[in-house]
């Protein structure tokens, strides 16, 4: 009872702590939907008929998928969704090695399967005050084409959202990308930054000696008064920094849509997050203040190269040197900050 008072921390920042399998399962029901797809078509948008959608939660705990409704797969669909699996179970294990590295139970250097079993049981482990370190160490947040972030290693630190300006040049699809960001990605982000600003009146301490009050909070053992953030086995490892978005357009578009909405654009003239933009004509970045965009000069020029990126991830612990992986060159190269 006292682990899962804290599992909305680990899912959706915009409802409550709520997971987003429901959402994914109705809107895989929607979309095969015929009476939804001759809408759809009515409007210029065309679904063939042999495409098909299948819902699915990531556990992002124990590194499973779960997928929901897989019966409504025509022969061809289902044989194909077989091999997806796969892909996706290489993933999880990828992923579970690289998550491993934050874990002092856990040796990273073990096979991938091994790993796995070992996140795995952790998730679900009574005695285990970090089955998982939720959205710790957030930091950033990109809305661009994948490959503005292609080969970049972002050791879990960023909220990824694909947009492709080049096809919304007046930035009209680019309002409804940005209204959530926000609310969402900067409040998952405020509410790391000031559980670990100040734990003690912000956070909820400790959860070892927590009791569960009513089902709407928790109290530190016999104290009564409800605890309103995270608790310290969550943001031990988060740096307390404001959300960095950076946006792939131009700045006079992305200045123009903030300002069409005044609940999104306090959240950037408040400084409660920052924003800086890429050109994607020029790749020359521009910040946000006061207002307006100022063009910014980066401070890291030169990069280091890695060639074994898996001996990267086992070297790599912990959390007292901060990477980023620049593979879209020969080789795999790393910044490094302190």
């Amino acid at each position: 009872m006292l682990k899962t008072k804290h599992h909305g921390a680990h899912d959706c920042g915009a409802c409550s702590g709520r997971p987003g399998s429901v959402n994914a399962k109705v809107f895989s029901f929607m979309a095969n939907h015929l009476k939804v797809r001759e809408l759809l078509k009515a409007r210029g948008i065309h679904i063939p008929a042999e495409i098909q959608f299948v819902g699915c939660l990531h556990d992002t705990a124990a590194d499973e998928i779960q997928f929901y409704d897989e019966q409504v797969l025509i022969q061809k669909n289902a044989e194909e969704h077989k091999k997806n699996k796969i892909v996706f179970e290489t993933a999880l294990d990828l992923n579970a090695k690289e998550r491993s590295r934050r874990f002092a139970s856990i040796n990273t250097k073990n096979t991938l399967q091994k790993v796995r079993k070992e996140i795995k049981d952790r998730s679900v482990s009574l005695f285990e005050p970090r089955p998982e370190l939720g959205h710790g160490t957030n930091t950033l947040c990109i809305v661009g084409s994948r490959n503005l972030t292609k080969g970049l290693f972002l050791d879990r630190r960023a909220f990824m959202n694909s947009y492709d300006y080049k096809t919304d040049l007046d930035g009209q699809l680019l309002s409804g990308i940005m209204k959530p960001l926000g609310p969402v990605c900067g409040g998952i982000n405020l509410e790391y930054y000031f559980s670990r600003v100040d734990n003690h009146k912000f956070g909820a301490g400790t959860k070892l000696p927590h009791n569960v009050m009513g089902l709407i909070g928790v109290a530190n053992s016999c104290d009564g008064d409800l605890r309103p953030g995270l608790p310290v086995q969550m943001i031990e490892v988060h740096d307390p920094v404001r959300l960095l978005i950076i946006v792939e357009h131009f700045p006079e578009v992305v200045l123009k849509t903030i300002k069409a909405v005044p609940e999104m654009y306090e959240w950037f003239i408040n400084d409660w997050v920052h924003l800086v933009i890429v050109n994607p004509e020029t790749a020359k970045f521009y910040y946000f203040k006061d207002g307006a965009f100022a063009e910014y000069i980066p401070i890291t020029k030169g990069i280091n190269a890695i060639e074994d990126f898996n001996a990267f991830i086992e070297s790599a612990m912990g959390m007292e040197t901060n990477y980023i992986v620049d593979a879209t060159q020969e080789n795999l190269q790393v910044y490094t900050h302190n």
